[in-house]
């Protein structure tokens, strides 16, 4: 039998019809919860890590501590609430046992999910080894501002060997002098495509099959347009403009990888759910797309509160569902009414499942991205029925010349009229709406402003669309904070949306219209 342990979420698996009935799993359940906390006379609350805003201080968690269950001792890690979400470690045996000894609970290995932006994760998806080559071959790129010829250096650099297979090179940023350069495939006679994209500042640039020379260097430069502060995106072309009031008295809450405190953005508080990372480091992770992601919402409804929970660690690509899970929870707790989720993974994150829907009886409206897998099915949470998911679409260009943003407008569904289908996005009867999400300019950090494609794009365009008119209705705002306070929240984003003609797999309902 395996020692090694893992991480498994624990919910209740509820059942309307007996739900005042004790029983043996509910027992163990509860017990679970109290044995973590009770004991010790600690709170609910005291599981996030706390710390100082530097991070200086060490992130502290309660006392790890052991319980005795019918399949031996399994180590207690974290809970939401005694009748809630409750996260262990044990061996996979021990899960096992645990589910069929306790079938009133449901038992999963602990799942992680990942920001919804378009790129070079999604473009490959089996990484080439250059080093073994062993090729007198080679790619020499250099990225230059179009403007200056000035190198660009930090650039992250996709090279498609084979677009087919998803085969090719994304690990890579430009040096100092704005080059990369990588040994190629003996065979490589073209290469399909290759993309540099900085983070802030510039339009992704690129260039399409690219003859590679028989032997030797294969040369190529791509010219970076400068983001002009006066240019309309893709957002500015497909919505209504903004009037300053947009947004008022609404809270919309981001639960990404962190906010800077960029200008336009207000934000009232936030929160480090990760549990690893003091409590009070909210703010960006580096990445910029919880940034990105928070300037959407903020230039949709300039009025709008913003809350931020920071669920994804430094240097971490994936963010636990636990962590997740507690971020909705304590958005809802903070009197959000509205959560962004631009994130997502393709199984079923039950703790996540679990707050989504406890969310949605509480009046908040759940907002997330359907997931940038080429027209696959719709991906977790925005799959679930309580939550409203979103597609991504654009206007033909609304990019500059030089850009490479063209190459995300889909054949099928063909464009209607300038509207276009983008062709990374998912599809399936869950899809609720569509928005933005293809050539997108907004903030990366307190600073600076990048352009981004995805579903995560178009999910706070949505949410901020939901502000708008949320915030015109205040006799919905200002209701009691129950089921029906949700549904009249959808029902109104559902009066206002209108269908571009993709159909209701590709874009649900529409387009929020707000005229």
């Amino acid at each position: 039998m395996s020692r090694k342990t893992a991480r498994y979420v624990i919910v209740p698996d509820d059942n309307v019809f007996n739900d005042s009935m004790e029983t043996t799993s509910f027992r163990l359940f509860r017990a679970m919860h109290r044995r973590l906390f009770r004991a010790a006379g600690a709170r609910p609350a005291d599981s996030m890590a706390q710390g100082a805003c530097e991070g200086s201080a060490p992130a502290t968690r309660p006392r790890l501590r052991m319980l005795e269950t019918e399949v031996g001792r399994i180590r207690l890690l974290d809970s939401i609430g005694e009748n809630e979400a409750s996260l262990v470690s044990m061996t996979p045996e021990q899960a096992r046992e645990l589910q069929r000894a306790y079938p009133g609970l449901r038992v999963r290995r602990e799942l992680r999910l990942y920001p919804l932006r378009y790129g070079r994760l999604n473009i490959i998806r089996k990484e080439a080894k250059p080093a073994a080559f062993r090729s007198a071959k080679e790619l020499e790129l250099r990225c230059v501002d179009a403007a200056s010829g000035k190198p660009v250096a930090g650039a992250s650099v996709v090279v498609v060997l084979d677009g087919r297979r998803g085969f090719g090179i994304s690990d890579a940023v430009t040096d100092k002098d704005g080059r990369f350069r990588t040994p190629l495939p003996a065979g490589q006679a073209r290469i399909d495509a290759v993309i540099c994209q900085p983070l802030a500042g510039y339009w992704p640039g690129g260039a399409e099959d690219i003859l590679v020379k028989e032997e030797g260097v294969t040369g190529l430069e791509l010219p970076l347009v400068p983001i002009a502060a006066d240019f309309a995106d893709g957002l500015d072309r497909m919505l209504a403009p903004a009037k300053k009031t947009d947004g008022r008295d609404v809270r919309v809450a981001i639960v990404d990888t962190g906010v800077d405190p960029a200008k336009g953005l207000n934000l009232e508080r936030g929160l480090n759910t990760t549990g690893t990372e003091p409590a009070d480091e909210w703010f960006d992770n580096g990445t910029g797309h919880g940034t990105h992601v928070a300037g959407i919402v903020a230039r949709v409804a300039p009025g709008v509160v913003l809350h931020s929970y920071r669920v994804f660690e430094k240097g971490e690509g994936g963010a636990s569902e636990f962590a997740i899970a507690r971020a909705i929870r304590q958005a809802v707790e903070d009197g959000c009414d509205i959560v962004n989720l631009s994130l997502g993974q393709s199984s079923e994150p039950i703790a996540i499942s679990r707050e989504v829907r406890r969310a949605r009886a509480l009046g908040v409206v759940c907002v997330a991205a359907a997931g940038n897998d080429y027209m696959s099915p719709v991906s977790y949470p925005a799959r679930s029925g309580v939550v409203a998911a979103v597609s991504a679409g654009g206007v033909l260009d609304a990019w500059p010349e030089g850009a490479i943003t063209g190459r995300n407008v889909a054949g099928d569904p063909a464009p209607v009229q300038d509207r276009f289908f983008a062709r990374f996005s998912n599809i399936g009867p869950e899809v609720d709406f569509i928005g933005p999400g293809v050539g997108i300019i907004s903030w990366v950090d307190k600073t600076s402003k990048g352009v981004m494609d995805g579903t995560s794009m178009a999910c706070p365009a949505v949410a901020g669309l939901m502000a708008r008119l949320l915030s015109r209705t205040p006799e919905i705002l200002s209701s009691e904070r129950n089921q029906q306070r949700s549904d009249d929240i959808i029902k109104l984003a559902n009066s206002h949306a209108v269908p571009i003609g993709f159909g209701p797999r590709y874009e649900g309902a529409g387009l929020i219209d707000q005229k």
